[in-house]
């Protein structure tokens, strides 16, 4: 007599092998940095960071195209081939302007021959005015700070 749940069993972790070894088969990129964090930016600015990435599939893989999330955002790729082990990057221009005092994440997604990936980045972006008077606040702080260390050492 055979026991079903064996049966079963066996099923299950054959299937899993071969899932396993189909999506193991062709090209796979893997970026390094996947989500990157840009910081503290002021509205108008411009920042430019590239998401290196290596083809760790076992056949080559072709950025056929990556496409920002909105028009603030201009990525640009490597052409061509991509070997098995080989690296490869994506370059990506972010424009702040008219985003003052949002935190955003923003994503470029990468189409390429193997399965899809998302290069993310993160930034908050503060107003210009925020940001001078902010500027003011720390200068006012240090000149502050410098009379209380002066007051200090003359009464000791």
């Amino acid at each position: 007599m055979f026991d079903k749940r064996a049966v079963f069993l066996i099923l299950i972790i054959v299937s899993a092998f071969f899932a396993n070894q189909i999506y193991a088969q062709g090209p796979i990129i893997k970026f390094d940095v996947d989500t990157a964090d840009f910081g503290v930016i002021a509205d108008g600015d411009t920042v430019v960071y590239d998401f290196w990435f290596t083809n760790i599939g076992t056949d080559s893989a072709f950025i056929n195209q990556a496409y920002p999330a909105c028009g603030c955002t201009y990525p640009t790729y490597t052409q061509g081939k991509i070997a098995p082990g080989d690296r490869g990057r994506i370059h990506v221009v972010f424009h702040s302007k008219g985003f003052g005092g949002q935190n955003l994440v923003k994503e470029v997604i990468v189409i390429n021959t193997g399965p899809e990936r998302y290069a993310r980045f993160k930034v908050k972006v503060i107003n210009k005015a925020f940001q001078e008077d902010l500027e003011n606040y720390k200068k006012q702080m240090e000149v502050s700070s410098k009379k209380h260390k002066k007051r200090k050492q003359n009464k000791v």
